[in-house]
């Protein structure tokens, strides 16, 4: 079913050389997170991708673990080989021998197709299982946002035969991606592309569902779909205040239905709906902390490759979002319980 995964463990020259190496770098994130964590999980969700016939496939934690390296360090796939080709942590964190050769780069391809995004949802899932299994309380309480992410498409290449400014077709006419749109954010913002769509936990900063669409869809639309997500995989106990801006408002009823408070920032002509929960001390320590929502984007953008998608069609950059939230609470959660020394 699997290739082997252990050959530098049992490579007497592989533990001479990398034993010292690691030793000296205790601190190093990927190290921290190799230990924290118990990475069975990845195995049990994803037995079922392969069959028990045939050519073994390599491990699907190895293949897990450079989609992490990829995702933490914002590589392309060819990228990601060839640095943990270099690199000795890179290759002590995905089980790969000083001698042995690291896959193909088509390889990381391969696999998302074969895992496919169930999977990844589940694993994405099973982490956040792994921070209450090492002691972090997960709250139930929520902030809601959504980001932009651009398409993988060049916009002046597809306006070559635009007829004039009410010719609303050119994009479509010429796209490399159909499944994008356009986005509007403010009268001088607008992208093609997709929205990112997320929900955070305010207590612990984790990303507890991701849904992404094209960049036409509103924020409101999504905040349902968020919610139920998580209940599916987490419970419906998971979720009892939930807030966000004032592109949130109109889900009230549907949210008591959950048996979860409306703590999203009413609208400036809701009078009377602002002055309530202004005097509610869960609804202003919630609205109090959604400029961390903010905060995660931003690191997403700046540090993993958020801003811009690597692939085209909605559910590649749904994907390529969800890694990269997966590999933002591995960081949080190696942070949480380890942090920085000073």
């Amino acid at each position: 079913m699997f290739k082997p995964q252990d050959q530098f463990t049992n490579s007497m020259f592989g533990s001479f050389a990398y034993d010292p190496i690691i030793s000296r770098n205790q601190e190093h994130l990927l190290i921290k997170m190799d230990k924290l964590i118990n990475w069975s999980f990845v195995e049990d969700e994803v037995a079922d991708c392969y069959s028990e016939l045939g050519q073994k496939a390599i491990h699907p934690l190895r293949m897990f673990k450079l989609l992490i390296i990829q995702h933490l360090y914002d590589l392309s796939e060819r990228d990601t080989m060839t640095n943990t080709d270099c690199n000795i942590i890179f290759r002590y964190f995905a089980g790969l021998g000083l001698t042995e050769e690291t896959p193909h780069w088509t390889e990381l391809g391969k696999f998302k197709e074969r895992i496919g995004v169930a999977a990844f949802e589940r694993l994405f899932y099973r982490v956040l299982e792994e921070a209450e299994r090492l002691g972090i309380k997960i709250s139930h309480q929520r902030n809601a946002d959504a980001t932009d992410v651009k398409a993988d498409v060049d916009l002046k290449r597809c306006a070559k035969d635009k007829q004039d400014k009410d010719d609303h077709t050119w994009v479509d006419r010429n796209t490399s991606d159909p499944d994008a749109g356009f986005g509007h954010k403010a009268k001088d913002k607008s992208w093609y592309g997709y929205k990112s769509h997320t929900n955070q936990e305010v207590e612990k900063e984790l990303i507890t569902a991701v849904v992404t669409t094209d960049a036409s869809k509103t924020d409101e639309s999504q905040l349902i779909s968020l919610i139920d997500k998580e209940r599916d995989y987490r419970g419906e106990n998971s979720i009892r205040k939930q807030g966000g801006d004032k592109g949130f408002v109109g889900h009230t009823e549907e949210l008591a239905k959950r048996n979860i408070l409306d703590y999203v920032i009413p609208k400036d002509n809701m009078k009377k709906d602002k002055a309530k929960k202004d005097k509610n001390k869960h609804y202003l320590h919630l609205k109090r902390l959604r400029y961390q929502v903010e905060q995660k984007f931003a690191e997403g953008q700046k540090k993993h490759g958020l801003s811009k998608a690597k692939y085209r069609g909605r559910w590649k950059v749904h994907l390529q979002g969800l890694l990269i939230y997966l590999v933002m609470n591995l960081k949080r959660i190696v942070n949480l319980l380890q942090p920085k020394i000073a």
